[in-house]
Protein backbone atom coordinates (compact mmCIF):
# COMPACT_ATOMS: atom_id res chain seq x y z
CA UNK A 1 0.00 0.00 0.00
CA UNK A 2 1.33 3.41 -0.89
CA UNK A 3 2.22 5.67 2.00
CA UNK A 4 0.06 8.41 0.52
CA UNK A 5 -3.00 6.20 0.51
CA UNK A 6 -5.15 6.59 3.59
CA UNK A 7 -7.32 3.84 4.95
CA UNK A 8 -10.80 5.24 4.71
CA UNK A 9 -13.89 3.87 6.38
CA UNK A 10 -15.14 2.74 2.95
CA UNK A 11 -12.02 0.66 2.41
CA UNK A 12 -12.32 -0.86 5.88
CA UNK A 13 -15.98 -1.70 5.23
CA UNK A 14 -15.07 -3.32 1.91
CA UNK A 15 -12.32 -5.44 3.49
CA UNK A 16 -14.56 -6.45 6.38
CA UNK A 17 -17.34 -7.43 3.95
CA UNK A 18 -14.88 -9.64 2.09
CA UNK A 19 -13.68 -11.19 5.37
CA UNK A 20 -17.23 -11.90 6.53
CA UNK A 21 -17.74 -14.43 3.72
CA UNK A 22 -14.88 -16.59 5.02
CA UNK A 23 -16.01 -19.86 6.67
CA UNK A 24 -16.09 -19.67 10.47
CA UNK A 25 -13.89 -22.74 10.90
CA UNK A 26 -11.03 -21.57 8.65
CA UNK A 27 -7.87 -19.80 9.74
CA UNK A 28 -5.78 -17.46 7.61
CA UNK A 29 -2.01 -17.26 7.90
CA UNK A 30 -0.55 -13.75 7.64
CA UNK A 31 3.19 -14.12 7.05
CA UNK A 32 5.13 -14.46 10.27
CA UNK A 33 2.28 -12.89 12.29
CA UNK A 34 0.64 -16.31 12.66
CA UNK A 35 -2.82 -17.74 12.00
CA UNK A 36 -6.05 -15.85 12.60
CA UNK A 37 -9.73 -16.70 12.66
CA UNK A 38 -12.26 -14.69 10.71
CA UNK A 39 -13.34 -12.79 13.83
CA UNK A 40 -9.71 -12.04 14.77
CA UNK A 41 -9.04 -10.67 11.28
CA UNK A 42 -12.12 -8.43 11.40
CA UNK A 43 -11.21 -7.26 14.90
CA UNK A 44 -7.69 -6.33 13.76
CA UNK A 45 -9.05 -4.37 10.79
CA UNK A 46 -11.49 -2.50 13.05
CA UNK A 47 -8.75 -1.66 15.57
CA UNK A 48 -6.26 -0.47 12.90
CA UNK A 49 -3.54 -2.78 14.21
CA UNK A 50 -0.42 -3.65 12.23
CA UNK A 51 -2.05 -6.95 11.29
CA UNK A 52 -5.28 -5.19 10.32
CA UNK A 53 -3.40 -2.79 8.08
CA UNK A 54 -1.55 -5.73 6.48
CA UNK A 55 -4.89 -7.45 5.77
CA UNK A 56 -6.17 -4.27 4.13
CA UNK A 57 -2.99 -4.00 2.05
CA UNK A 58 -3.31 -7.64 0.90
CA UNK A 59 -6.99 -7.24 -0.01
CA UNK A 60 -6.37 -4.03 -1.96
CA UNK A 61 -3.49 -5.62 -3.87
CA UNK A 62 -5.74 -8.58 -4.71
CA UNK A 63 -8.55 -6.32 -5.95
CA UNK A 64 -6.13 -4.24 -8.04
CA UNK A 65 -4.71 -7.41 -9.61
CA UNK A 66 -8.24 -8.57 -10.46
CA UNK A 67 -9.00 -5.20 -12.05
CA UNK A 68 -5.86 -5.42 -14.18
CA UNK A 69 -6.74 -8.98 -15.25
CA UNK A 70 -3.71 -10.50 -13.52
CA UNK A 71 -6.03 -12.65 -11.39
CA UNK A 72 -9.27 -14.11 -12.69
Amino acid sequence: MEEKEKITEEIKKLVIARLEVLPENKKVSIGNFGEFSKSELIDNVNKNTEIGNKIIEIELEFLRAMKKGIIQ
